[in-house]
């Protein structure tokens, strides 16, 4: 058991995300995180990531490649047995985030025989009527923590029917949530989705800078818009008003200093 191992996880496969959008994320987190911790990749085509990121190969998902876009379907192969050294405490965290506070507060929520996962985001509808939009929303698996070993389960189950877990569960993350042993939600604040909670709703979002919370150590940007539509890089001042957010300018500097080389922390 390697119980003093602490590793971060990524997952590339495809051409969703090219390589210098796991390049970024790296430098985010190697300024977030102590030295000691290993930062990783499990992918089918390493070419173009930093040398400091240690690159794993893919597991053959037994699934038709076109449902894997069904969520993450790839995702489930982080819990077969030979991918993390046993015992390994392994935080898994989506490629399209930006790292804006430390992580390592991650690894002490990390316990044997527990899978750590982000309780999902309510909309803000269901923030602010709860009666009129109930929900009962459950793990979404853009963060993960998890002791290597202790969940083979999940890849399993998934691999003895993999078109079975698919019609019965429709996503990784409801896969994960339906399977996964002593199921625990990661503190409230830590992950801040930009549309649900980090900026408010457009048109407010114009008149606010759109911070994380000052205990948000992660912001996730599902769907649309992504980082790097939030910025002049790619926008004029109207596009961004038109994408309902307007221009943010945290976002403008995160991506300046992580789009750069290595800062080391």
């Amino acid at each position: 058991m390697n119980t003093d191992i602490k590793i971060v996880t990524m997952i590339k496969w495809g051409v969703g995300y090219p390589a210098d959008a796991f390049n970024r994320t790296y430098r985010a987190l190697k300024v977030n995180l102590d030295s000691d911790v290993e930062i990783v990749c499990v992918t089918d085509d390493p070419t173009g990531l930093e040398p400091g990121i240690k690159s794993v190969p893919q597991a053959e998902i037994p699934l038709d490649r076109s449902k894997w876009n069904d969520g993450m379907w790839p995702k489930v192969a982080l819990f077969k047995e030979d991918v993390f050294p046993t015992g390994a405490k392994v935080l898994y965290v989506d490629v399209d985030i930006a790292v804006v506070g430390d992580l390592m507060c991650f690894f002490n929520q990390i316990q044997p025989d527990e899978m750590q996962i982000i309780k999902d985001w309510k909309t803000y509808h269901e923030q602010w009527f709860p009666k009129l939009f109930p929900s009962n929303r459950g793990g979404n698996s853009s963060t993960l923590g998890f002791v290597a070993g202790d969940h083979s389960n999940i890849w399993d189950q998934f691999v003895a029917d993999p078109d079975g877990s698919f019609a019965n569960f429709g996503n990784d993350q409801q896969f994960i949530t339906g399977v996964a042993k002593n199921l625990r939600y990661l503190p409230e604040g830590w992950t801040g989705p930009f549309k649900k909670s980090v900026a408010p709703l457009p048109p407010l979002a114009w008149f606010s800078a759109c911070r994380p919370k000052p205990d948000c150590r992660i912001v996730a940007f599902h769907g649309s818009p992504e980082l790097d539509d939030l910025t002049r890089r790619n926008r004029s001042d109207l596009q961004l008003l038109a994408e309902g957010f307007g221009r943010i300018r945290w976002i403008e500097a995160y991506l300046d200093a992580y789009d750069g080389p290595v800062v080391k922390k």
